[in-house]
């Protein structure tokens, strides 16, 4: 039988070293019907000339998207690139993720023929550098009927809801059907936001036996309350793409726990922000009534 086909999808920004070893590890995958998709944001560091020799390779493929559309617009260029090629599968990630597991893909794909393709998109176990769970990829966990399938606990596969763009897996035939991750994100939250999208018509799971190592530079979340200076003003996307996933995937309770959320914020603001107490409140403020109205079209294959 023939092999199943994987497009990677690795977007990248200025950082070449990190690009050189995720590629690398993707090229040590021991399954091997794998093409590797790189999506430049218009790199200025000289990634490509860097990485030549590895886009050289039969396997490696490399794209500049002309301007730094962010991750999301990075990603929504991967996928809609990847939709060309018929791949079956498609696995997404961040170019600090690193397989240090040869066998990361196989384990996704073996998972893939063994639930038959019953799967809306199925997610790797990330671990930071120290081999602790990395914070900022913990997956939303599936409550809803989870003991209807707790005999797939046994076989690796644990019922999720939503996840993030490290080893991603997605089933091509459900991303045709939902179209396009929403390149209007920029940063943060599309991720989320396309795999909950996802989750709606077909169960996702997530795979701890595959796993992917996340190389940022700390195992911590920063937000809004205590980011540096010159990062608050891209914290307006996080809170305005958050009011949309909200506004859109949540149900009443949720749009009550945002509310919540969104007051709760500005008294830490008030109690820890160390410097700008009111640009941090402007931006939040600004990014949670904005994604009360923000609209931006989903893009069909």
């Amino acid at each position: 039988m023939k092999s199943k086909r994987v497009g990677t999808i690795v977007v990248t920004f200025n950082r070449k070293k990190m690009l050189k070893e995720c590629i690398e590890s993707l090229l040590k995958q021991s399954y091997d019907n794998q093409e590797i998709l790189i999506i430049d944001n218009a790199s200025t560091d000289g990634t490509a000339d860097y990485i030549k020799k590895l886009i050289d390779n039969k396997k490696v493929f490399y794209f500049n998207t002309g301007e730094n559309l962010g991750g999301a617009g990075g990603f929504n260029y991967g996928v809609r690139e990847a939709l060309k090629h018929n791949y079956d599968y498609i696995w997404l990630m961040d170019d600090d993720s690193i397989a240090e597991d040869k066998d990361a893909l196989k384990i996704l794909v073996d998972k893939a023929a063994y639930l038959k393709d019953d799967f809306s998109f199925l997610a790797g176990l990330v671990k930071w550098t120290d081999g602790s769970l990395c914070s900022m990829n913990i997956p939303k966990l599936d409550e809803t009927g989870w003991h209807d399938k707790y005999d797939l606990f046994k076989e690796d596969l644990i019922p999720i809801e939503s996840s993030t763009f490290v080893s991603f897996f997605a089933n091509v035939k459900y991303v045709k059907e939902v179209g396009l991750p929403i390149k209007e994100f920029f940063i943060y939250g599309d991720d989320w936001e396309y795999s909950l999208r996802l989750h709606k018509k077909a169960q996702s799971y997530l795979v701890p036996s595959s796993v992917m190592t996340h190389k940022m530079a700390s195992n911590s979340k920063s937000d809004i309350v205590d980011c540096p200076a010159e990062r608050i003003d891209r914290c307006y996307y996080d809170y305005r793409n958050r009011a949309y996933v909200v506004r859109l995937h949540g149900a009443k309770k949720d749009r009550i726990k945002y509310r919540v959320f969104y007051f709760s914020f500005i008294l830490n603001i008030l109690k820890r922000s160390p410097d700008h107490k009111w640009k941090r409140i402007r931006t939040l403020t600004k990014g949670y009534i904005k994604g009360h109205f923000f609209k931006p079209k989903i893009e069909m294959e």
